[in-house]
């Protein structure tokens, strides 16, 4: 048996869908084969990927293409040296290997081939090969049908700050600090290895492969590639609720278009996760059309059935869990408007609290500093005097009001130490003012505290928006963002009305028999 190999080194993005369709076919057709490609300079996007999400597309403009691969996970800044090594092959024993060890066995003959070249490198999961912790190479899957395509993303070199102006990471990153810090969690490889050349490279891959998989190699000709395909822009309108949910295995986002009487038109799910099967989320996005948006949980639990996702770090219970949040928003939408949904979420440590239940549990209300105006003297202090003259001010008022312990957070530390406070003291929910950015790279901090928290989206100028997130984790941020302070105090009047129904069902209730035995 044979492994057709062959390099492809002036590939350009807009064929690519074309190469990895002619792979797959021959795979289809029962053949093994495996391509080095370098593409000129685009951005290449997961199959599951919002671009709007995942790419800077205000820099992009008409620079350089987008295009859209095959296999699932993140987006990569590519130019021509960048080798993108795909292997396509029938699936054969790898049929029924579950996704996380699927992807670790594939990467091991890159890793047998680096370790010829000098390279120490390891698996670090999901799916990189790193080096003393710096990132090598990503690699990328599907499984479907009998065939399977694997990817890999090799940098030969890397320019970490194109890198980082193309794909929608936050801006402070781009600071001459930010800079050095992310060129130090990269290792191209002619950094480790400076006269590399990509002919010895594909030698070594191919023949490391050939040996895994017990083939001969036969070098080929590149393929003939005639269609053109690129990432059109979406002409949507933006949608009418959506949700997020951080997993191991990457952010998922659900997004849902209502027509009138809340019944989904178009459903959309996406992420930058590592999702084998490339119809899963059609699949998906399909039986939710002419669903009741309030039934979006139970719906999801039937699409998925009782298979489990072939996915890498994301379980059912998390793709159904995501329903929860969309119907969460939609309950929002109705009290309080869907402009307020989008900038409304709920977080539940164990998925079990309603928006409803947590509402009417609030204890505390946690505001950030850089919401407090520049001049203000009270800005990096906890605290407020409430002089009238900010929207803090009225948002302190709100809670004072209510007896509700109020906090200005002050920086990340002063955070992780509000919510041990409150855990200690058996707070059970609180209100809190952040902007998304912040609440999916420190998510963790409220994980650990364990207590459910509707969260308002901050807004304005935050720190991410103006590269100076390390300035703000450390108090010292000096812009200004924004709290809708009416918007606070509509969802604090919702909370006053879940309060008196309580206390009307508990007094509606009538007493126990111990405590009629008492009065007796």
């Amino acid at each position: 048996m044979m492994l057709a190999w062959h390099e492809a080194p002036g590939l350009e993005p807009s064929h690519f869908g074309a190469y990895e369709t002619g792979l797959w076919a021959r795979a289809s057709s029962g053949e093994t084969v495996v391509g080095f490609a370098r593409l000129s300079r685009c951005a290449l996007i997961g199959a599951f990927e919002d671009p709007h999400r995942a790419l800077r597309l205000s820099y992009i403009g008409d620079r350089f293409p987008v295009v859209r691969r095959r296999t699932g996970g993140g987006s990569l800044s590519l130019d021509a040296n960048t080798l993108i090594v795909a292997l396509a092959l029938p699936v054969g024993h790898y049929a029924d290997l579950a996704p996380a060890l699927l992807m670790s066995t594939l990467c091991a003959p890159f890793l047998a081939a680096l370790r010829d070249l000098g390279i120490d490198a390891v698996f670090a999961a999901p799916n990189d090969l790193v080096i003393a912790g710096r990132k090598l190479a990503s690699a990328f899957l599907i499984r479907h049908e009998g065939v399977m395509l694997f990817e890999m993303a090799l940098p030969l070199a890397l320019d970490v700050e194109e890198l980082l102006k193309t794909l929608r990471l936050p801006l402070e990153k781009l600071s001459e600090q930010g800079l050095l810090a992310a060129r130090q969690r990269f290792a191209p490889l002619r950094t480790l290895v400076p006269d590399l050349g990509s002919a010895t490279l594909c030698a070594r891959i191919t023949a490391r492969i050939a040996q895994t998989l017990d083939l001969q190699g036969c070098h080929e000709p590149p393929p003939v590639l005639g269609r053109a395909d690129v990432v059109t822009e979406d002409s949507r309108p933006p949608p009418d609720i959506t949700a997020f949910l951080k997993t191991p295995g990457g952010v998922l986002y659900l997004d849902a278009w209502l027509d009138p009487g809340a019944t989904i038109r178009e459903a959309r799910l996406a992420g930058a996760v590592a999702c084998l099967d490339p119809v899963l989320f059609s699949r998906i996005e399909t039986s939710l059309v002419s669903t009741y948006a309030a039934r979006l949980e139970p719906a999801l639990a039937e699409a998925l059935g009782d298979a489990s996702p072939d996915m890498i770090g994301v379980e059912p219970a998390d793709i159904v869990y995501l329903g929860h949040l969309c119907a969460a928003r939609l309950l929002v939408g109705g009290e309080l408007g869907l402009d307020a949904a989008s900038q409304i979420s709920v977080f539940s440590p164990h998925r079990t609290d309603s928006i409803d239940a947590i509402l009417a549990s609030l204890d505390a209300v946690l505001l950030p500093y850089c919401a407090k105006p520049t001049w203000c003297k009270w800005r990096h202090r906890d605290g407020c005097p409430e002089c009238g003259r900010c929207a803090v001010g009225e948002a302190y008022a709100l809670a004072r009001k209510r007896q509700l312990t109020v906090m200005t957070i002050t920086n990340f530390e002063h955070l992780r130490a509000a919510l041990a406070e409150l855990k200690g003291r058996g707070a059970r929910a609180f209100l809190g003012v952040c902007c998304t950015d912040f609440f999916l790279k420190r998510d963790y901090a409220f994980v650990e505290a364990g207590i459910p928290a509707v969260f308002v989206d901050i807004g304005g100028d935050t720190c991410y928006t103006l590269r100076q997130e390390e300035e703000a984790y450390a108090g010292r941020f000096e812009a200004q963002a924004y709290v809708d302070a009416r918007l606070l105090g509509r969802l604090l009047e919702w909370r006053d009305r879940l309060t008196v129904q309580g206390d009307s069902k508990t007094q509606a209730q009538p007493p126990s028999p111990a405590v009629r035995s008492a009065g007796t």
